[in-house]
């Protein structure tokens, strides 16, 4: 025997917006029998293909059922429709253009450690000021990730990234012209709003084009266009950019130095993304969402119809194979827009983001957002600490190779060449030319020059005590009396050099082997995500990959030398890689369609500024670094756990009635049974605990025969979600 069960949400013209957004009606039809659903009404047995549906106290309070949900209805028709169209072509161009977006952005973060030894000496960036070049695009991005999130839900998802991009791309470009620090700095923050867009919107215009049983495998390309990105990155500096601090200090004589050209190029991803997203259509789920139902279901044809090279087989919906997706009542023609839709737009816009923490969504919203907070607090951390400590394990060992030359005469002699790491005591340079050369920490103390000649010297460092000039020229020289020439004497000399724009000392000693190794190593762990990405979420739940992070805390003590540290921080970001795409998916999964970018949004934008805090903080040593990183680890672990025990406070016991008898059940205050029947389970819960028999909530919308025969699945499914 087979029951048809026709969900029909009819609205007119006059009804709340919050609904859906349009003007008409809709209606979806589905048939089932008493083991499974017909084939294009969705795959039976899952349970979780619902998000669960907003609080609406003004229609849950009344005590009785609620309407249909039209959000949970819309998403059982979109994944009915991706179902039926497969998977192919369409979406292969969607991924491709979010991709390259990922790729650029990646590109773009990354860049930043290579660039930074060129621009510190062009742009006399001083030593405190280092650190905000990178800071200042976490604030963009996060500042990004909340606005151009909450865009989505109003311009659409495609429409959002497109912006998003542009602004990325335009002020990427304006960076690399930018001639001073103040306006390199601003340039780069408005580039990194539009970069922190793309995550957010591009990820979930990519989720809601593939339905959610397929969509697991072609999401774990984000993470390998990560490590593309950042493996680009490397590249391009190691064939661009000047990898030594004397070899920077010389390119940087250049009109247009090589730093300038490497940001031009790294603009090319983010503008090859801007091109391809020419080929691909809003999302359907957004269309549906604001009431488009017509270009909506253009979108879904036009899928089905790109989809001529498929890589999953479509469900058939009947013999002969053709494509439909069951009854829907176009609208009718809308009204014209009017100033109170601009008013409810613009309440609606800051309502979204009090409904993130209403009863319904507080602890999905806590729990996702401050497992990834903390868990990438680490990694922010580190990407701070690791170098720090390099640094003054490169430092330490270049002190100690220090040389020292004492009581020694030099004779017409000629140097041409870098003089490096060297002190020089009580000596006499006689008819000694210095031409052409670099001086990187060299030290003169009580030395004596007669009739020494510097000529086109670039100092690093280097600083003359004490000393005595007799007959000596210092000509096109960045040597300064008081400076450089500290309590010297100058009998028959002339120092006429070039005086500095800049009051810091370009360091020569850095070199950008470091920041290669990191970023490669790191390149590599984002390349590894994509495998435990693309396996099931049950394999990789967020509970043990945070309790990793913790095991994984006291390795920093051991790492002693600088690969062990690069390759400690790249096993963090494996982790914490893994833990960023499966919350991303989850925030998908979890939130409906209206609320999905604003919650990635803002959850991305929190996790971003807190990790600017964190990257302020310096490096603590690596006794400390191991305590902070397993504080951190244990917090995201707990917090991991947060969503699977909140829900039971924000719930009430009703009575489970079937043919054996009553059975108690804790359920949260608005649940969807399962996907096979679409049917809202509306609880009334009031201060006073009054529960009400289930079979009563139930009958005005199943026949009671049909209820009894299904409540042998219904109570698998709760089961299956474990609610009792």
């Amino acid at each position: 025997m087979e029951e048809h069960a026709c969900l029909v949400r009819a609205r007119s013209d006059s009804e709340s917006s919050s609904k859906l957004g349009s003007f008409g009606s809709i209606a979806h039809t589905m048939s089932y029998t008493e083991d499974r659903l017909t084939e294009g009404g969705g795959d039976p047995g899952i349970t979780n293909n619902i998000p669960p549906p907003p609080d609406n106290n003004d229609v849950n309070d009344s005590g009785e059922l609620l309407d249909y949900n039209d959000s949970s209805v819309l998403e059982q028709f979109h994944e009915d429709a991706l179902r039926q169209a497969g998977c192919g072509l369409s979406q292969g161009k969607v991924i491709l253009s979010v991709g390259l977006a990922v790729v650029g952005s990646a590109l773009e973060m990354s860049s930043i450690p290579f660039v930074l030894p060129s621009a510190e000496i062009e742009l006399c960036v001083l030593p405190h000021e280092k650190n905000w070049l990178v800071m200042i695009s976490i604030m963009g991005g996060s500042l990004g990730a909340v606005g151009w999130g909450a865009l989505g839900e109003r311009l659409g998802r495609r429409r959002a990234l497109l912006s998003a991009l542009a602004v990325n791309a335009v002020f990427a470009a304006i960076a690399a012209f930018m001639p001073t620090y103040g306006t390199f700095m601003m340039a780069r923050f408005c580039s990194a709003i539009g970069s922190g867009g793309i995550i957010p919107t591009g990820y979930v215009y990519t989720a809601e084009m593939i339905s959610r049983v397929k969509r697991t495998i072609p999401m774990a390309v984000f993470p390998v266009c990560m490590g593309v990105g950042i493996l680009v990155a490397a590249g391009l500096a190691r064939a661009i950019l000047p990898l030594t601090g004397a070899e920077t200090l010389i390119e940087n004589k250049e009109h247009f130095s090589a730093w300038h050209r490497y940001l031009l190029l790294c603009v090319l991803p983010i503008i090859a993304s801007l091109i391809s997203l020419i080929w691909t259509q809003e999302s359907p789920r957004y269309l549906l969402d604001v009431g488009r139902e017509v270009d909506a279901m253009m979108v879904y044809q036009s899928i089905h119809s790109g989809n001529q090279i498929r890589v999953c087989r479509k469900v058939s919906v009947s013999n002969d194979g053709d494509y439909r997706l069951g009854e829907l009542s176009l609208p009718g023609k809308r009204r014209p827009p009017a100033l109170h839709h601009v008013r409810h737009s613009v309440k609606m816009f800051w309502q979204t983001f009090f409904q993130l923490f209403s009863n319904t969504y507080r602890s999905t919203t806590v729990s996702l957002g401050g497992t990834l907070l903390f868990s990438m607090a680490i990694s922010f951390y580190l990407s701070a600490a690791v170098p720090s400590t390099v640094l003054s394990i490169e430092t330490e060992a270049f002190l100690l190779s220090r040389r020292r030359v004492t009581n020694l005469t030099y004779e017409n002699e000629n140097y041409n060449e870098t003089l490096e790491n060297i002190d020089f005591y009580d000596v006499t340079f006689r008819n000694v030319t210095f031409r052409d050369m670099l001086m990187s920490h060299v030290t003169f103390y009580n030395n004596t020059f007669l009739n020494v000649a510097f000529s086109n010297i670039k100092t690093s460092y280097t600083s003359f005590k004490g000393c005595l000039f007799v007959n000596s020229t210092m000509i096109d020289t960045d040597i300064e009396i008081g400076k450089e020439l500290d309590d010297c004497t100058l009998t028959g000399s002339t120092v006429r050099g070039v005086k500095g724009g800049c009051s810091r000392h370009a360091d020569l000693t850095s070199t950008l082997s470091g920041p290669l190794a990191e970023q490669t190593y790191g390149a590599y762990a984002a390349l590894l995500a994509s495998v435990p990405v693309a396996a099931p979420h049950a394999l990789r739940p967020p509970v043990i990959l945070c309790g990793a992070l913790v095991l994984l805390s006291p390795t920093l003590y051991f790492a002693q030398i600088e690969t062990a540290l690069y390759i400690v921080e790249a096993a963090y970001r494996l982790i914490v890689t893994v833990i960023f795409f499966t919350i991303s998916i989850k925030v998908v999964d979890s939130y409906p369609a209206n609320l999905r970018c604003t919650a990635h949004g803002l959850i991305l934008s929190t996790t971003y500024m807190w990790g600017t805090a964190v990257r302020g903080m310096g490096d603590f040593g690596l006794v400390i670094s191991c305590i902070l990183c397993a504080l951190s680890a244990i917090t995201a672990t707990a917090l991991s756990c947060f969503d699977n025990i909140l829900p039971g406070l924000a719930s009430c016991t009703v009575d489970y009635k079937n043919k054996d008898g009553c059975i108690p059940l804790l359920l949260p205050k608005a649940y969807f049974i399962d996907d096979l029947t679409c049917i809202q389970l509306a609880i009334r819960y009031d201060r006073t605990g009054a529960r009400r028999p289930l079979c009563s909530i139930l009958e005005p919308t199943l026949k009671a025969e049909a209820f009894m025969r299904w409540s042998a699945v219904i109570q698998k499914r709760l089961l299956e979600v474990h609610l009792f």
